[in-house]
């Protein structure tokens, strides 16, 4: 297996996430449980990259990190150049509204609102008036397949559909990062092709998808792969460079 030659891949590309020997030390009462040990990687501007490791690896902590929904117990996080660390809670929020796309494996709707009200929720946050929310959501509806169920709740959509609200609400504030943390988890293989594809195609058009996954179908539309293992960074390929297997979807595929 060849090295990953680190600088050849970043000749002519941004560096859009940074993070530098970031670890994470939880303790089961007073043994310390280290979910990241070290970390340190550059994600560039347009990639679509695959963290792959079993569960309990620490890629979900790894997520919860480069999204700033947790703190590292040491080491220093960038995004677009901006220091987390250093940022107060306003902004914080601030950066997680306006830069960063969320994508869960539960989906994390709120069931009382229909799906275009799940979707205009984060341009609320952002101050965007109720027209303009309302004209952004429908269009975001429409872009991943669901203009028509706009008026339904979560109880009445499917897995997959509901992941596609999920994906439209996680583009609400046309953010640079999406972070999807084991997005077809919850879904049958035919659901979450659909979701692979949708991903790929954001992806095409030039959003940066950063994917915490153990599927092993979301490897043929990622640029690049990175598998954690015991909370340590083991192995970097370029997806290129490694054998996808045949029931995996292809990334020539459109959405």
């Amino acid at each position: 297996m060849a090295t990953f030659d680190e600088a050849k891949y970043a000749e002519g590309r941004e560096v859009l996430v940074s993070v530098h020997d970031i670890r994470r030390t939880f303790w089961r009462g007073e043994e310390p449980v280290h979910a990241l040990d070290g970390v340190t990687l550059n994600i560039y501007r347009g990639e679509y990259i695959c963290v792959m490791g079993p569960s309990g690896s620490g890629k979900s902590t790894f997520f919860n990190m480069v999204g700033g929904l947790d703190s590292p117990t040491s080491g220093r996080v960038f995004i677009d150049g901006v220091d987390m660390a250093q940022l107060n809670a306003d902004e914080l929020a601030f950066l997680r509204c306006r830069k960063i796309g969320y994508v869960f494996q539960q989906f994390n709707l709120n069931t009382t609102m229909t799906a275009l009200q799940n979707v205009t929720l984060p341009m609320t946050f952002a101050g965007v008036s109720s027209d303009e929310a309302r004209a952004r959501g429908m269009a975001l509806l429409e872009r991943v397949g669901l203009g028509d169920r706009w008026n339904h709740r979560p109880k009445e959509m499917s897995g997959g559909q509901m992941q596609r609200v999920a994906i439209a609400r996680s583009l609400a504030n046309n953010p640079s990062i999406l972070l999807c943390d084991e997005p077809t988890g919850n879904l049958d293989l035919k659901s979450g092709k659909d979701i692979h594809r949708l991903l790929h195609k954001l992806n095409t058009e030039g959003v940066t998808v950063i994917c915490a996954t153990h599927d092993p179908n979301m490897l043929a539309v990622s640029t690049r792969m990175v598998w954690i293992s015991d909370g340590r960074i083991v192995r970097i390929e370029e997806t290129a460079n490694v054998t996808i297997e045949q029931n995996s979807l292809g990334a020539d595929e459109e959405a």
